[in-house]
């Protein structure tokens, strides 16, 4: 550890009554504004908290990726009922699509001080120094992790994950601190800035190791955003001749949809519901009330990246009878018409961050495979802006409205945020 440093320079989410409750108000006016002022998201100084355990190592973060996660938090859009929050702790140093460099190896020196290394976030049994490992955890699933409601070496502070825990801070500041057994090298070939992707790009293989082993029909992906360009990039990766259609908003991303071998679909539910339909020989019921939807046939597996009421019920009409709707999204509750659920016997799962392939011989970690197909440069185009950690603002801005600044990932270059 380099001793004289006593403080770093980081985004904290802090939601105390000083802070909440008018960015609350703003954000309903205008949902950028809940990033001006006195906001629960701003940069200041913080003590270095040093290393929780002799084994854990210090790393630099040289870039880390703005989900859509850190988005909604920052402009206040989850639900205040949202059941998630009863697994985290405040104030909190967010970020979790993470590459950093070794400053201090710890204990176990497994990685050189130097040493370029993703960072998985997920906080299970093993880096919270338990013998015992839960049932999750010994499957290699520790987004399940059983000690989620505890804390860990670094403290009281419960959290699922790196960049939601308080006293171990997450990407968005210059220094952490990792579990040895939470970093991953990077492979030959792979140019390091895209590392922040692989975070991402596991989701998306998890997704799709969830989903049954051969679709017998279309894959619609629902969103072109970065986790839906990984949703399909995984599908393309398992099933190379599927006929593959990934939902596009805007001009720049279905570019990216067409460079996987995807079809660019629209966004409006009843064009998506007939396309599906020319494509597969579907016959279309139209309700009193309500979109269209596919009879008799339809896509086999919808992939859905945005999990919102509306894309929910548009994944159900244009379902196959007895399709399946992976939801890798989160978005804030409101009706959503289910019965197609029922009508078509759809077989509907949550997908939640990653840990080791169910599928992959030698059960690999998933992190390790979204390096190696980065290094394949199957992702080109997908970096599109970066900030240093001064512009943090402008950051969350174009990561907020890609519609404006053509993004796809955003993320901060921490090149800054020492005090000495």
């Amino acid at each position: 550890m380099t001793a004289n440093v006593v403080s770093v320079l980081s985004l904290v989410f802090d939601p105390s009554p000083a802070r909440l409750p008018l960015a609350g108000v703003a954000s309903r006016v205008r949902p950028l504004w809940a990033l001006r002022g006195h906001a629960p998201l701003s940069l200041r100084e913080i003590p270095d908290p040093g290393a929780p355990s002799p084994e854990w190592v210090r790393l630099r973060v040289l870039r880390a990726g703005i989900c859509g996660s850190d988005v909604t938090q920052a402009l206040l859009h989850a639900s205040s009922d949202n059941p998630l929050s009863g697994l985290v702790s405040f104030p909190h140093v967010p970020g979790h699509e993470i590459l950093a460099e070794v400053t201090d190896p710890g204990a176990s020196g497994r990685l050189p001080v130097g040493a370029q290394v993703a960072v998985d976030p997920w906080l299970g049994c093993v880096a919270r120094g338990l013998v015992q490992l839960c049932p999750a955890c010994q499957a290699g699933f520790p987004p399940h992790c059983a000690a989620v409601l505890d804390g860990g070496p670094w403290g009281p502070g419960r959290g699922m994950h790196l960049g939601n825990v308080r006293d171990l801070p997450g990407g968005f500041g210059p220094a952490i601190y990792a579990h040895p057994s939470q970093l991953h090298p990077l492979p030959p070939g792979l140019r390091p800035e895209r590392a922040v992707l692989a975070d991402p790009l596991a989701v998306g293989l998890h997704a799709v190791d969830l989903a049954p082993d051969e679709p017998a029909g279309p894959v619609l992906v629902l969103g072109a955003g970065t986790i839906g360009l990984s949703l399909a990039l995984a599908a393309r990766t398992r099933w190379p001749a599927a006929d593959l259609l990934v939902t596009s908003a805007w001009e720049h991303q279905r570019e990216l949809v067409s460079r996987l071998g995807a079809v660019p679909a629209p966004v409006a539910s009843t064009a998506v519901v007939a396309l599906l339909a020319a494509r597969t020989g579907a016959r279309l019921a139209r309700p009193w009330r309500g979109g269209q939807w596919c009879v008799g046939s339809g896509a086999a597996l919808v992939l859905d990246s945005i999990g919102s009421p509306a894309t929910m019920e548009l994944a159900l009409r244009a379902l196959a009878p007895g399709g399946t709707v992976v939801r890798v999204g989160v978005a804030q509750p409101a009706r959503t018409e289910t019965t197609l659920a029922y009508y078509k016997q759809a077989r509907v799962l949550g997908s939640n961050g990653y840990g080791r392939s169910r599928l992959a011989a030698g059960s690999p970690h998933l992190l390790d495979l979204a390096l190696g197909l980065l290094a394949q440069s199957t992702a080109d185009g997908w970096l599109t802006h970066v900030f240093p950690l001064s512009r943090w603002r402008e950051a969350f801005q174009a990561a907020a409205r890609p519609d404006r600044s053509r993004a796809i990932k955003v993320t901060l270059q921490l090149e800054e945020g020492w005090s000495r």
